[in-house]
């Protein structure tokens, strides 16, 4: 693939992309520039990472159930909104000076999944899917001891929403590594990236 290919991982909190993206770095053929959800979100200004003094410009939360389980969600407002989308303006930045990106997502707003697929439309563009079992990701989630309870759930519940995926992976029992060559496989086989196309043809681009 010798042009620029950007990689959006997509899933829950807890359930390994971050790890996912850092062993597919370690191994990858061709670099890649990893762009993650988190190097945005902890830009934002302390106060409004903290769930307790956040400003309604930021975000709101909230705790929901489906199916006898409580969760927790995120509502982007104003400033959040325009934090993320300008995420994949940053990508661009990467992909026009022929760099390749791999960045992992959580696509709490179908507005979200929207601009990506409008702003990277130009650029050779691959969505990947990644899963983990409810009783893993709590687990996980958990042990890391830095997530508000349900968070995992949460994300995981609104990431998958509207998102169709070239590669889905299910990182329940399988380790970073593993997952990362699952991911290298998939693209040093040169399979076209059909997921986006798919999704704009079914989702309305505005």
């Amino acid at each position: 693939m010798d042009e620029p290919t950007v990689v959006i991982i997509n899933g829950g909190s807890s359930a390994g992309k971050t790890s996912l993206c850092k062993a597919f770095q370690n191994s990858a053929p061709q670099p890649y520039f990893l762009l993650g959800i988190d190097l945005f979100w902890f830009s934002m200004p302390p106060a409004e990472i903290d769930l307790q003094s956040v400003s309604d410009l930021y975000y709101r939360w909230t705790e929901e159930e489906e199916n006898g389980k409580s969760y927790f969600r995120i509502i982007p407002e104003r400033l959040l909104n325009e934090l993320m989308l300008a995420r994949y303006k940053a990508m661009t930045a990467f992909l026009d000076r022929g760099l390749n990106v791999i960045a992992d997502e959580v696509f709490w707003s179908k507005e979200w999944l929207l601009e990506s697929l409008k702003v990277l439309a130009p650029y050779r563009t691959y969505y990947v899917g990644v899963f983990c079992d409810d009783v893993e990701i709590s687990r996980r989630e958990v042990e890391r001891g830095d997530r508000y309870c349900g968070w995992a759930r949460g994300s995981q519940i609104y990431a998958h929403r509207h998102a169709q995926y070239d590669l889905s992976i299910d990182t329940t029992t399988k380790t970073p590594d593993q997952c990362g060559r699952l991911l290298q496989d998939y693209l040093i086989s040169n399979a076209s990236p059909q997921a986006a196309a798919n999704m704009r043809a079914q989702m309305t681009m505005t």
